[in-house]
């Protein structure tokens, strides 16, 4: 009878052992999909950080502002100047015209992805008077 008993401990154990093993994979399974999808975000919002911030000195400098995004691929629609991208889509708002000689240019660049914003930069640029 002892012996039976030692026996069933010893597969009981083994249970025990067993299923702390599959929790502990499951669980770290879950934290290495967590930490993977974190680096994918950051990643991206890193990517359009360095695109919004390249358009805006871009535009910043542009002596046509108008030309100036079409010529980097932009497209405009009722909110203002759009490009998609597979990852993130980049806008520019609030450039309704050049302005006149002496003024001051505000407007917004702005990366979403899936409707959420990533990053948002505003630009302001004075219009010099040539003579």
């Amino acid at each position: 009878m002892k012996s039976g008993n030692r026996s069933n401990a010893l597969l009981v154990e083994l249970l025990i052992v067993v299923m702390f093993f599959m929790l502990s994979s499951t669980v770290l399974l879950q934290v290495f999909s967590t930490a993977r999808s974190q680096s994918r975000r950051a990643e991206l919002m890193t990517q359009a950080l360095s695109s919004t911030q390249n358009l805006a000195d871009r535009l910043y400098m542009a002596a046509d502002l108008k030309a100036e995004l079409e010529a980097l691929g932009f497209e405009k629609n009722e909110d203002g100047w759009i490009k998609e991208s597979p990852e993130y889509t980049v806008t520019v708002t609030g450039i309704e015209n050049e302005g006149t000689p002496g003024e001051i240019l505000r407007f917004q660049v702005q990366a979403t992805e899936d409707g959420s914003p990533l990053v948002t930069l505003p630009v302001a640029r004075f219009q010099e008077v040539r003579p």
